[in-house]
């Protein structure tokens, strides 16, 4: 990867050249600030956010870098999330750092705060690193449940998918990289591939060791990741669960053990919310070596990720995390008849779209 100094430098210059090259076309006109204009639901925003999601072999080894954060813009883009997760009722209120203006912004949309990113180039995002949503107030809240759809433009249908449980469940946030996982065909090094059919790549934002998860009670606090699989991935389920552990003994256990853990709960309400005929998995202590990653994943087929299947998946995840509290909540407590809990600190650390390997 080039030195910091050079990538700044080059950075800048792209940047120059992209604000004096002349008119704008008609599509770029269109920008992803203007999807906070016309969108009427969370989910006709999100899709239209989607868009502008950077698209397969987009990058080759220079333009990659350069869409790469450099200085501080890491951790001040952790530290505009963290500004949003602790904002309460006014989104206008969370600054963007220095490093990210010009590039980022945060804005209101209904009851929510977006965070996105405004730089774009012929329709594509400039960086790619996603965008985040939260409730604006904390009083929104009543689950918390980090949601995300990794996959965009890959796995077709989760980014809707995801909006709408996070929506429904009043969850935490809402997460959504700005890249194709094939946007850049290198090789990642945080995983090894297991057959030759397996590719994991430096834009799949699933597959990077820099996606460290701080900890949450498991009761009320999960890392929800929305996928999709092929028919000849796990061909005889309709969806499959895992919770993205290591390889250690103690780590296959999760499955099989008695202690009671998100992805077991998940799995049985998701039973008793979606068709007895589909077939929901979850690994067996004997094949969970190529199990990967930290999250709790759901890879679905296409069945699965339909519209009419939302409200199962909302009823599923409802069942399977209690309801937490803020001010003026209890309400909500009583009205789905579940204890109510005083909020826990869920750290959402380096969950972003800024795959880098070194």
């Amino acid at each position: 990867m080039a030195p910091t100094w050079i990538a700044n430098l080059l950075q800048s210059a792209f940047l120059l050249l992209s604000w004096v090259r002349g008119p704008q076309t008609d599509l770029e006109i269109f920008s992803s600030s203007s999807c906070l204009r016309t969108a009427a639901t969370l989910e006709a925003l999100v899709t239209c956010l989607d868009r502008f999601t950077v698209p397969h072999a987009y990058y080759d080894s220079m333009t990659y870098d350069l869409a790469q954060p450099v200085g501080t813009q890491r951790e001040d883009w952790m530290s505009a999330i963290q500004a949003l997760l602790s904002a309460d009722g006014n989104c206008a209120l969370t600054s963007i750092p220095l490093s990210l203006q010009g590039l980022y912004t945060v804005e209101p949309f209904q009851e929510y705060c977006v965070l996105y990113e405004t730089a774009s180039r012929c329709g594509t995002y400039l960086k790619g690193w996603g965008f985040f949503i939260t409730p604006s107030s904390h009083r929104r809240v009543w689950r918390n449940i980090h949601i995300s759809a990794p996959h965009p433009a890959y796995d077709l249908g989760t980014v809707q998918q995801a909006a709408a449980v996070f929506e429904a469940t009043g969850a935490r946030s809402l997460l959504v990289p700005g890249r194709k996982r094939t946007a850049f065909l290198s090789n990642s090094e945080c995983i090894v591939p297991t057959s030759p059919k397996q590719d994991y790549y430096r834009t799949d934002p699933a597959h990077n060791d820099h996606q460290e998860l701080g900890g949450c009670p498991s009761s009320s606090c999960a890392f929800l990741q929305f996928h999709g699989k092929g028919a000849s991935t796990c061909p005889g389920d309709d969806i499959f669960l895992s919770s993205g552990l290591g390889n250690s003994t103690a780590s296959q256990s999760w499955y099989t053990d008695p202690t009671d853990r998100p992805v077991k709960r998940l799995h049985q309400n998701l039973q008793h919310f979606l068709p007895s005929s589909w077939k929901i998995s979850m690994p067996r202590a004997a094949n969970t070596r190529t199990v990967t990653g930290e999250f709790v994943h759901a890879e679905q087929a296409s069945t699965a990720r339909r519209k009419e299947w939302y409200g199962a998946w909302v009823r599923a995840v409802e069942e399977s995390f209690e309801v937490v509290c803020d001010a003026g909540l209890e309400e909500v407590a009583e009205e789905v008849k579940t204890p109510c809990l005083r909020p826990t600190t869920c750290v959402l650390r380096d969950t972003t779209g800024m795959n880098s390997e070194g």
